[in-house]
């Protein structure tokens, strides 16, 4: 019998090696490998995009090597972002600190984040140039809503 896939199934599928933060010592690394994990993602989709960038210039389409470049530009600045964000404080990840719902709701927002780098990370090559940037837009909305969630712990 097949059982559902629950919040740390969905997550380990994205992330290799991430396995959630069951442990309390583990979580800030745990936060850490997913982050990192992410933005090695984020960094194969802007090669891609390099790719369809140079094949623009070969076919000396200037509008869409613009536009390819304006959204790897955006791209790359995202996943600096995904890199560098909060990994959460020490008292974050405390035991006294956070409770089983709020830790419950940093999987989910993890989980959204993670689900928009693979969707974007599957469509690079398949999408145009406003969908690509629609896709980041909602991957960028993503992280800020987790970094603000994060934040309200401090």
């Amino acid at each position: 019998m097949d059982r559902k896939k629950n919040i740390f199934d969905k997550m380990g599928s994205l992330i290799p090696g991430y396995r959630g933060y069951a442990e309390r010592d583990g979580r800030m690394n745990c936060d850490k490998l997913l982050r990192v994990g992410l933005s090695d993602r984020l960094s194969i989709v802007e090669g891609v995009l390099y790719d369809r960038i140079n094949q623009a210039i070969k076919i000396k389409d200037k509008n869409q090597m613009r536009s390819l470049e304006d959204c790897r530009k955006q791209l790359n600045t995202f996943n600096y972002k995904v890199r560098h964000a909060p990994y959460g404080e020490t008292s974050f990840f405390g035991d006294a600190q956070i409770k089983d719902e709020e830790l419950l709701q940093i999987y989910l927002l993890d989980l959204e984040l993670a689900e928009h780098i693979n969707e974007l990370s599957l469509n690079t090559l398949d999408i145009g140039v406003t969908e690509l940037i629609s896709l980041t837009n909602r991957a960028q909305e993503s992280l800020q809503k987790r970094n603000d969630y994060i934040k309200g712990f401090k």
